[in-house]
């Protein structure tokens, strides 16, 4: 059964990333990369806080929920096998093939410090600096493999059963909620944000969301108690993202002392079941547009960030106002990505490397 509200839910979110790295390029509070801020106070960075404590964690979510409905009409070997295809290989050998153009404006302030390195060397630091918002799909191909362990562990899904036994009652819902956010706040607590990729990647934080989605929120008999909650989750959604954003704003977000704060996880949870009750009761629902953002939000996921990155870089150097800029981008993004998407589909080799799209199958004659 396709539930068309979680395809809704993960082609917004996926928008979302896109305008959260619009106005991330041009920060000025002090998070690593971007290409430079056009002031030093810059209010528009506000968006930045009302959107990067939950967007990824909504996307775990969302992502171990998929495993579950996945793998219950899959088995495990057919499953880990498109893993990788859709996963491991856009991560690593994309990088290389389309990726490596990101590294190369990444690298452009410092440019000058590879001068003196053979082309093969540049090749490999642009290649390696382009993983850039792929970092997501390479840890999901590692939670992956850590959930194929745990099913192994537990082949009889006891675990899964006595989570939706537990969780399906209004007293199980506040318990998990409860559960949640402390696990998921442990986990931040055992990051570290010391190393900028650390902090990007935050390992044991990440996986909370990824296997409560698989072993809870998968289960329609827990998700029901949300369906008719949407009106009381937006409004506390927007009052979570604004009384942090003005606890926060212009702190460093992503520091340690932010991460690891408790408002912190509790936007990115909360934040999170809000925005899954919200489309369960408001967005079940399918239309032309719907579908052909679904078939496409992993597209625009893994090659948005080529035309932001190139189109940033050359606005920046032009005399247009910042406010043009970010129109520009917030609109030119997304088609660009649509566009490169439907152009790299359409290259045997190159679809396979860069979005793990394998070669249609030619049809059989009986």
């Amino acid at each position: 059964m396709r539930r068309n509200w979680v395809d809704n839910l993960r082609w917004v979110t996926v928008l979302l990333v896109v305008l959260y790295h619009c106005f991330y390029i041009f920060n000025s509070v002090g998070v690593f990369g971007g290409i430079g801020s056009f002031s030093d106070n810059q209010p528009q960075d506000i968006v930045e806080y009302v959107l990067y404590p939950w967007f990824m964690a909504l996307l775990f979510l969302l992502a171990g929920m998929s495993s579950r409905w996945a793998l219950e009409n899959k088995t495990a070997r057919e499953w880990w096998k498109s893993r990788c295809l859709k996963l491991l290989v856009p991560s690593t050998i994309g990088l290389f093939v389309l990726q490596w153009v990101v590294g190369y404006f990444n690298a452009l302030p410092g440019i000058a410090e590879f001068s003196s390195l053979p082309a093969p060397a540049k090749y490999i630091i642009f290649a390696v600096s382009g993983i850039g918002p792929l970092w997501f799909i390479q840890l999901l191909w590692l939670y992956s493999l850590i959930l194929l362990g745990l099913r192994k562990l537990d082949s009889k899904d006891r675990f899964y059963n006595v989570c939706g036994n537990i969780f399906s009652t209004r007293i199980g819902v506040a318990m998990l909620l409860l559960i949640f956010f402390f696990l998921s706040w442990g986990g931040s607590m055992l990051t570290s944000y010391d190393a900028p990729l650390m902090g990007l990647y935050r390992i044991p934080f990440y996986i909370v969301p990824f296997l409560f989605g698989y072993y809870v929120f998968s289960q329609d008999k827990v998700l029901d108690n949300f369906s008719t909650k949407g009106p009381y989750a937006a409004v506390l959604f927007v009052l979570m993202a604004v009384l942090y954003a003005w606890r926060w704003y212009p702190q460093n977000y992503t520091s340690g002392a932010v991460q690891q704060d408790w408002s912190t996880m509790l936007f990115a949870t909360m934040g999170s079941v809000c925005l899954l009750a919200v489309f369960r009761c408001y967005f079940d629902r399918s239309s032309s547009l719907t579908k052909f953002m679904s078939k496409r939000s992993f597209g625009i996921y893994v090659l948005h960030y080529l035309p932001l990155i190139v189109l940033a870089t050359m606005l920046k150097r032009t005399a247009i106002s910042p406010v043009w800029i970010y129109l520009i981008l917030i609109v030119c993004v997304p088609v660009l990505s649509v566009a490169l998407y439907e152009l790299i589909s359409r290259i045997p080799f190159v679809r396979w490397a860069v979005l793990g799209i394998k070669k249609p199958k030619s049809p059989k004659f009986l």
